[in-house]
């Protein structure tokens, strides 16, 4: 069981490391008077901006998720372990915090493990939003 878990997480940061995606810029008058090399500078500008904010935001997300498992797990736990327990405390909440810490984790790792092979569409939102307030305009991304 161990070795399936650390084979799909190598196999997930592999395929999250190919991930790379890139706009395609139309040649409007800011492309054309700034060139090709002053646009890719200002995509790595904001890809960057979109990396801080949205990582921030996932954090978030995630420490919500984490809390909700726990909470789930914490009760499932504690049901499973009060049934077990043949009416013996101590092994109810044992149980219990099994429950929390096995839920806790597990919303963790599904919100991390979330949106890792094809890119966000939220982060290619936010990076072409950036790029039209600096005057350029995407027609798509590769």
């Amino acid at each position: 069981m161990q070795t399936l878990l650390i084979i799909g997480l190598v196999t997930t940061l592999l395929l999250t490391s190919c991930v790379s995606y890139k706009p395609i810029f139309d040649k409007n008058e800011k492309y054309l008077a700034d060139g090709d090399e002053a646009a890719q500078r200002e995509f790595k500008d904001c890809k960057a901006e979109a990396d801080e904010y949205l990582d921030k935001l996932k954090a978030e997300r995630a420490a919500r998720e984490a809390g909700r498992s726990a909470v789930i797990g914490g009760v499932v736990g504690g049901v499973v372990g009060a049934l077990s327990s043949n009416k013996h405390l101590k092994s109810g909440l044992t149980g219990g915090l099994i429950g929390a810490g096995v839920g806790a984790a597990v919303g963790a790792l599904k919100v991390v493990g979330e949106d890792k092979i094809v890119p966000d569409a939220t982060k290619q939102n936010y990076v072409a939003n950036c790029l039209a307030k600096k005057g350029y305009s995407i027609m798509g991304w590769y």
